[in-house]
């Protein structure tokens, strides 16, 4: 699907909500070199561009952009959380302790594009990945397929500006009647526009269709533990070897794998750019409480066309007369799932 034009005001409230989820970031301040152990241990020589590769707390593997190699990197004071994906400046230390293998230091973080976070333990938004050209939004039969999540992460892609893609794995586990069922409850969304992919990293059925999605294009693959993230990834890239957890029998909810996120290179043979996806913690719910009540709507890219037809301003699109979500409604050109699923979203927004 191509990328949408924006106009002035898309642009200004995907800027909006980008600026604020790393002014969050940036108050939860990582321990680094200090200026004066910056400016002591680096060496004079020209800086280096890099992309973060992996983060482990206040150190980083940083590729660096010219030579492709994995330099592992302190982080200097009050630049602020970086995760996959960021953009940086680094330069090499001198006399670096061998015990500590860092060879370098980050001294700087270019600006984002757009930034994906997901809520803490602690339920406050914690940035995972930066610089997405795609979000693979996986599912599987088990755990059963909740479309109210899969809307949470289509609010969250285009509100920031990146482009979703659902992907439908494990099919193999499927007999034709359960994955005709299936296909039927998630057609809505191909319906929409959205690329829609069935995959099975077992039976490797789907794999050429997901390598020229991916083709040329940095993408992290989110969705509930135990849909099967890290087996996808480990099919497209073995060297990986991620570990796989199994979905409990008695909670129909998959284990935690993957505690660190990484950002892998794939030969992909169908493309002759660099593909790269990231790997991001697996979450059984996703938050959007860092956004408003306003805002939802434009997550929901098939109703925005009709709210410009309601007679009210500041119409709740409930009761409300000559709404035009009410009329679309009324005359079958959205859905009723889409359009129920939307008000649940709103409803469970504090602000």
């Amino acid at each position: 699907m191509a990328k949408r034009k924006l106009n002035r005001r898309q642009q200004w409230r995907i800027q909006k909500i980008q600026d604020e989820r790393l002014a969050r970031a940036n108050k939860k301040q990582a321990k680094g070199l200090s200026d004066e152990q910056f400016n002591t241990r680096v060496h004079q020589s020209t800086p280096h561009q890099g992309i973060v590769v992996s983060h482990f707390g206040a150190t980083l593997d940083i590729e660096d952009s010219h030579s492709q190699t994995i330099v592992r990197c302190a982080l200097r004071q009050n630049i602020g959380s970086l995760v996959c994906g960021d953009k940086v400046i680094w330069q090499t230390l001198d006399n670096a302790p061998t015990e500590e293998q860092i060879q370098g230091v980050v001294s700087a973080l270019e600006p984002r594009d757009n930034i994906l976070a997901r809520p803490d333990f602690t339920g406050q938004m914690k940035p995972v990945a930066a610089n997405i050209d795609q979000l693979f939004i996986v599912t599987s039969p088990i755990p059963e397929l909740n479309e109210g999540l899969i809307d949470r992460y289509l609010v969250a892609a285009e509100l920031s500006h990146i482009q979703p893609v659902l992907v439908l794995n494990k099919i193999d586990t499927l007999i034709a009647e359960q994955r005709s069922i299936l296909e039927k409850r998630i057609a809505i969304y191909q319906q929409i526009g959205y690329p829609i992919i069935y995959t099975s990293a077992k039976s490797q059925d789907g794999m050429t269709n997901l390598l020229a999605q991916l083709a040329g294009k940095i993408s992290v693959f989110v969705g509930q533990s135990g849909v099967g993230k890290s087996s996808l990834i480990n099919a497209l890239l073995p060297e990986a070897q991620i570990k796989e957890g199994a979905v409990s029998q008695a909670t129909n909810k998959g284990t935690h794998t993957t505690s660190v996120s990484r950002l892998y290179h794939i030969q992909n043979p169908l493309c002759a750019e660099q593909t790269s996806l990231i790997d991001s913690p697996g979450v059984r719910e996703f938050g959007l409480w860092d956004i408003n009540k306003t805002d939802v709507i434009h997550g929901f890219i098939e109703l925005q066309p009709y709210i410009k037809e309601c007679h009210f301003r500041d119409c709740k699109h409930v009761n409300e007369p000559n709404c035009g979500l009410l009329k679309a409604l009324d005359e079958h050109k959205i859905s009723q799932q889409r359009f129920d699923s939307y008000h649940r979203i709103v409803t469970s927004i504090d602000s």
